[in-house]
């Protein structure tokens, strides 16, 4: 590796490289079920730091979200009725409300932890955006990482069966520096 070359497992459409420097936010993408969650799960795991928000659990019809202060789940979303209909899953509307009082729990030298924002916060479905506060780690559909990471000051990392292990002392050492 060269002292320019890009760290390697982060994103730019089709190369692995984006860094917006300077801010403390970090993006995770990658295909589905490449193991965003598993990298997030081992990162909060093996960090010094108090982490805060919302971590996703996929089941065999849908997800459930838990709560990474309280340790409470609760089913997000389903392929059978629950809720309302939103693209190919019915919502749990007490889990949106679950969601928000989650994002409110964070305190000073928490991070901030969402997994995983998609076409329901993209779309306003949920209102999230005032919630989401620096510092922060946030899983992001691959489709929307362009959409979200104009928002945010920070990097892009996308997980990819070959960088995993890898990433994870990436991340853990950004983090460290926060």
């Amino acid at each position: 590796m060269q002292p320019n070359d890009p760290m390697p497992g982060t994103y730019n459409e089709g190369k692995d490289f984006k860094s917006i420097r300077g801010g403390s936010t970090i993006i995770i993408t990658g295909e589905k079920g490449i193991g965003k969650t598993t990298l997030l799960r081992k990162v909060i795991e093996r960090s010094k730091r108090r982490f805060c928000g919302i971590i996703s659990e996929r089941f065999e019809r849908g997800y459930y979200v838990e709560d990474l202060k309280t340790k409470e789940k609760i089913m997000l979303c389903s392929e059978d009725p629950i809720g309302f209909k939103f693209r190919r899953f019915y919502f749990d509307p007490e889990a949106l409300l679950f969601i928000k009082k989650s994002l409110k729990r964070k305190r000073m030298g928490d991070v901030l932890v969402y997994d995983e924002i998609g076409y329901l916060e993209v779309e306003k479905k949920i209102r999230i955006w005032d919630d989401i506060k620096e510092p922060a780690v946030l899983i992001v559909r691959k489709d929307l990482v362009d959409v979200i990471s104009s928002e945010f000051d920070g990097e892009v990392f996308e997980v990819k069966e070959k960088n995993r292990e890898q990433l994870e002392k990436v991340i853990l050492e950004r983090i460290r520096k926060w």
